[in-house]
């Protein structure tokens, strides 16, 4: 299975397949823009299982790039962070890695031209616009290569030092793309909107499943959510999907505007726990089918769902992350653990159906998998046989009074407390250097009121929602956006290194009323 079949199964017509910025593509034009792209990969030097490091910017020239790829055979580097601040990072991959060729579509900066020149390592620019006139016959890459076993390197937590990454195949790719999207009911009159960043799961599934489908991908101009509610309203796009952080401010977005949202389908979610009210104020907003799914890069997408079902018979409320229940793509278990005993458990996936391995970029190895991977995840089974998520072993914070708290399972309770619009838990490492202080930093018109009201506003939101021994012990108020990362999600690092210890307000102890 190829990706670029997905691109080429069809014959090339002249219907509307991608809308990027002015830009109207058809599938022809995409067809003629990956032959040509995969012509000069070729006129480069560029064989079966040679390395490119590609550095691309959010349209469709990414799309044509990775058709190109997988016309060629490479395997594709894609670093985590594609924001101009990540240049030295991009740099250090260079200098780790040593890829045989750089693809990029911008101008990667000084700092990587020097890594690149030391190594001699030659850089081919895409180009301002690789859209241009048919080439001679049919517009497909005159020679297609076996599917490519390690074909996909993506950087899941940055790229700097000896970077972890993991490795998908070729495979893979093409089976979650077409898994995920039927599951997310695209079809030949699905519009789906590219939320995602193409140098990650979200972006890959939705821009090739357009295509897959027969089609439109519509990109955004703009990357900022609050801007996305008027180009769903003028272009009419059927699919989105949203994190919960980019979901806030395009509710907001929306409702400021009075934009009309009435050609949404279905909006998919994921990544993080979404507030319970945010939920149910986004879903009468919207009036569409709404899915959850969940995933990790290493299963490159979803494989567990809470369908629109799910949503109608409120099972969402059976937990503060409840995810629904596993496709037919994997074979999932809970292994209890002395930290974590039954009925709770490590969500462990048999290992056929997910990555590769683990790639180190210095030596181009891959470290296989063997019998069960573990995801690292704890969960537990409703009653309706829901897979409901408690947080990550390796977020735990073992607290002053001895208890293990996951961030995840406080934050999706504290967002359901009136006027908190935005909260992270954080751990301050106590002075026996084993225990932490567990701190919430909270965002949003709560913290209008005093300390005092904050303090009870909030234990009265976790009364009967939240074990009183897994609350925080420490609020801290938070005036601005919590800083995230590139993948939009909350860089607990650097929150709590932010936090300013004169503003921390007492939750627990023996203040308490």
């Amino acid at each position: 299975m190829k990706l670029v079949s997905m691109l080429a199964q069809a014959r090339a017509t002249d219907t509307f397949a991608v809308l990027d910025g002015p830009h109207r593509r058809t599938r022809r034009d995409l067809l003629a823009a990956t032959a040509r792209c995969a012509d000069r990969m070729r006129a480069a030097g560029l064989r079966p299982g040679r390395r490119v490091l590609a550095l691309l910017d959010q349209d469709a020239r990414g799309l044509v790039f990775l058709a190109a790829a997988s016309a060629v055979g490479v395997k594709v580097l894609m670093p985590y962070d594609l924001a101009r601040a990540a240049e030295p990072e991009w740099a250090r991959l260079v200098t780790l890695s040593r890829p045989d060729c750089i693809v990029t579509t911008r101008d990667v900066g000084d700092a990587v031209r020097a890594a690149a020149h030391a190594d001699r390592i030659p850089v081919l620019y895409v180009g301002a616009d690789p859209f241009g006139a048919d080439p001679a016959g049919e517009p497909v890459p005159a020679e297609i290569a076996a599917p490519v076993t390690e074909f996909l390197v993506l950087f899941s937590s940055g790229t700097t030092g000896r970077a972890k990454a993991i490795c998908v195949s070729e495979e893979l790719v093409c089976r979650r793309i077409l898994s995920v999207t039927r599951a997310l009911r695209f079809g030949p009159s699905t519009r789906a909107f590219m939320s995602g960043l193409i140098n990650n799961t979200t972006g890959v599934i939705f821009g090739f499943g357009a295509l897959a489908h027969g089609s439109a991908l519509i990109y955004p101009p703009d990357r900022r959510p609050e801007t996305w509610p008027a180009v769903v309203a003028e272009t009419g796009a059927t699919h989105i999907m949203l994190r919960p952080a980019a979901l806030r401010r395009f509710v907001d977005a929306a409702l400021a505007q009075g934009a009309d949202l009435g050609s949404l389908e279905v909006v998919a979610y994921g990544a993080a726990p979404l507030p319970r009210r945010l939920l149910e104020q986004a879903r009468a907003l919207t009036g569409c089918a709404w899915i959850q799914g969940y995933g990790l890069s290493e299963t490159f997408g979803p494989f567990c769902w809470l369908d629109e079902t799910g949503h109608a018979e409120g099972r969402y409320r059976a937990g503060v992350y409840c995810v629904g229940r596993p496709d037919d793509t994997v074979e999932l278990r809970l292994e209890p653990t002395p930290e974590h005993p039954a009925p709770r458990g490590e969500i462990l996936l048999r290992a056929g159906r997910i990555m590769q391995g683990y790639y180190d970029p210095g030596t181009d190895r891959v470290t296989p998998l063997g019998g069960w991977f573990r995801t690292g995840d704890i969960g537990e089974w409703s009653s309706s046989g829901d897979l409901l998520l408690k947080g990550r072993i390796q977020a735990t914070i073992l607290g002053d009074n001895g208890h293990r708290v996951h961030p995840e399972e406080v934050e999706a309770a504290l967002a359901g407390v009136a006027d908190v619009d935005e909260v992270a838990v954080v751990g301050l490492r106590g002075a026996d250097g084993v225990s932490e202080k567990v701190v919430a930093a909270v965002r949003g018109p709560l913290l209008a009121h005093s300390a005092a009201a904050i303090r009870d506003r909030v234990r009265a939101g976790l009364t009967g929602v939240l074990s009183e021994e897994l609350w925080p012990e420490l609020l801290y108020p938070c005036a601005h956006p919590l800083p995230v990362n590139a993948g939009d999600k909350v860089d607990r690092r650097r929150l709590a290194e932010s936090l300013d210890p004169t503003l921390l307000i007492p939750l627990t102890g023996a203040d308490r009323s």
